[in-house]
């Protein structure tokens, strides 16, 4: 867990002032800007460490529900049998119908989704200690949102499991 309580968007050290700096200075130079879901991936998979690590020195097995997207109304059953068999792999005891939440592909904001709150509200009920989805992007595909749900979890002492972690909308 990080100590300060200051959102790392909003934390800046002197190579983020010298990189605006050059920007600024020499606007004709190529730069190559880091792919943010990079450290997303870094934070939510030091976060399942702990949180795994943590649960299993209690003596059990981490607890886990699964959340999907629903596209054109169809169930996604898929990707629910997909993060289901993926915690089976990681020894995590799998909820039954009563911890798979969806909401429709398209909806608002994760906080927005009734899905997703239910959720949120399992996390901190204690019926789960973390939730299994596909992608980040079913959380969301944007970089500043999917981070918001990281720190939620990581507030939560909960985690966030991704099936395919690399996949990206866009990317091949």
């Amino acid at each position: 867990m990080r100590q300060s309580t200051t959102p790392r968007s909003a934390q800046r050290d002197w190579m983020d002032l010298e990189r605006e700096h050059e920007a600024a200075w020499y606007p004709d130079k190529v730069r190559i800007e880091p792919d943010p879901h990079t450290r997303l991936d870094v934070l939510r998979s030091d976060t399942l460490r702990q949180v795994v690590a943590e649960v299993r020195a209690r003596g059990r097995a981490p607890r886990v529900c699964r959340y999907g997207l629903s596209i054109g109304g169809q169930w996604p059953s898929n990707s629910l049998a997909a993060a289901a068999s993926f915690a089976v792999r990681n020894a995590w005891q799998v909820g039954g119908e009563e911890q798979i939440f969806t909401d429709h592909h398209g909806a608002p904001a994760p906080e927005m989704r009734m899905g997703w709150c239910l959720v949120r509200k399992a996390i901190r009920a204690g019926y789960a200690d973390g939730v299994v989805v596909t992608t980040s992007s079913v959380i969301s595909p944007h970089a500043d949102e999917y981070e918001r749900e990281l720190d939620w979890f990581e507030l939560h002492h909960a985690f966030v499991a991704v099936v395919a972690p690399t996949a990206r909308p866009g990317r091949l």
